[in-house]
């Protein structure tokens, strides 16, 4: 099976300064209005292993051509994904009001419609806020006035540091962020 990178667990553990569950697999929804993002973890006894990432795109306009569109690549992924993996859990970004509400009720809809299409496949799922993921794998922004772009840039910069990766799209680190934070124990 080819997989996006292998990484020794006790590498990634020191980083983190946390241990992480072995045998287990999680993926992490960063649900988007337009860019969701998603990632899928794996542990052995010896290594964390991104075994895949996807980005589910759509592009601005009519909400129900949006919502089409988002549950067809939505669908067809888990169709791709549910043949390869046993998904332990899901770990789903839980949206939050930060700028409009047709913005939360979109990431709201997308997040149920995450949740519903996948349940039957995974054993468990988790809505999670992003700064309860981020929390959990300890990152920690540069300053307290750090927010958007200048965010994004040191989540994806932590994530490569993490993983020894080159990820440059902010929803799929954010998402390695959430699969990750569901391997680490409660």
């Amino acid at each position: 099976m080819n997989h996006l990178k292998k990484i020794k667990i006790s590498t990634v553990e020191n980083k983190l300064n946390e241990p992480l569950i072995r045998g287990m697999i999680t993926i992490g929804f960063d649900v988007s209005e337009y860019n969701t993002g998603i990632a899928i973890l794996r542990t052995t006894e010896d290594y964390l292993i991104l075994e895949q990432t996807k980005t589910i795109k759509v592009p601005k306009g009519k909400l129900f051509d949006s919502v089409d569109l988002f549950l067809t690549q939505i669908k067809d992924f888990k169709n791709e994904v549910a043949q390869k993996y046993k998904i332990n859990l899901s770990i789903i970004e839980d949206c939050f009001y930060s700028q409009n509400v047709k913005t939360l009720k979109t990431l709201a809809r997308f997040g149920i419609l995450v949740y519903d299409k996948f349940r039957d496949i995974v054993e468990a799922t988790k809505f999670v806020t992003p700064t309860q993921a981020r929390a959990k794998v300890h990152f920690a922004k540069s300053d307290k006035k750090v927010k958007g772009k200048a965010l994004k840039k040191e989540i994806i910069a932590y994530v490569n540091y993490l993983l020894e990766i080159e990820i440059e799209s902010e929803h799929l680190a954010d998402s390695v962020v959430l699969a990750l934070a569901g391997l680490i124990k409660e």
